[in-house]
């Protein structure tokens, strides 16, 4: 028995607008994201790099506070050596990837060493006074190399932040095809 002309034709439009509708979003993801490993890689990358800075604006929190013990400080610092030794075997893998990244991928990892080599030396200098010194979380010398973790990682959040947000958004202008009508003639 052969099918009705109508299923027939409903059953072939069907198949057709679900092959272009593949097609199409196959092509979007490849448009939206040229890179979409090295994308992924600074996803991550950016997030860990925003849960550093909260939890070095939560060690800055704690130097003004006299009453907490040197063990809240080295639970803070243990987990900032942790994120950062992370975040520099993540750098290193971009790094490797700079060949296929787009410019402004190039740009934020660039950008990020920078950035994470001064966190590290802060977090470095902040682990040593407390290993010498116990007490060193009520100096001043103390609370200042915390203020410089908390601005390496802030600024190396918002320059990630800046430049990707930018080049998604170069991303979409690229893509964008103006129509000759669009323009009102022009």
């Amino acid at each position: 028995m052969l099918p009705k002309p109508k299923t027939l034709i409903a059953s072939s439009l069907l198949t057709i607008l679900l092959l272009v509708g593949l097609s199409d979003s196959a092509l979007a993801e490849t448009t939206s994201f040229p890179n979409s490993q090295v994308t992924k890689q600074l996803t991550d990358f950016k997030q860990t790099a925003s849960e550093m800075r909260r939890e070095a604006d939560t060690l800055k929190s704690m130097t003004p506070n006299k009453r907490l013990s040197w063990e809240s400080h080295t639970y803070s610092l243990a987990t900032l050596k942790d994120q950062v030794n992370e975040m520099g075997r993540a750098l290193a893998e971009l790094e490797a990837q700079k060949s296929i990244a787009t410019e402004g991928q190039v740009l934020a990892i660039e950008h990020a060493r920078p950035h994470l080599a001064l966190v590290a030396q802060n977090l470095t200098q902040a682990i040593e006074l407390v290993n010498e010194n116990r007490n060193s979380v009520q100096w001043d010398e103390y609370a200042d190399t915390v203020n410089g973790i908390y601005a390496h990682a802030d600024a190396l959040h918002t320059k990630l932040d800046t430049i990707l947000d930018y080049e998604k958004v170069r991303l979409r202008f690229d893509r964008l095809e103006l129509e000759p009508s669009s323009l009102g003639g022009y």
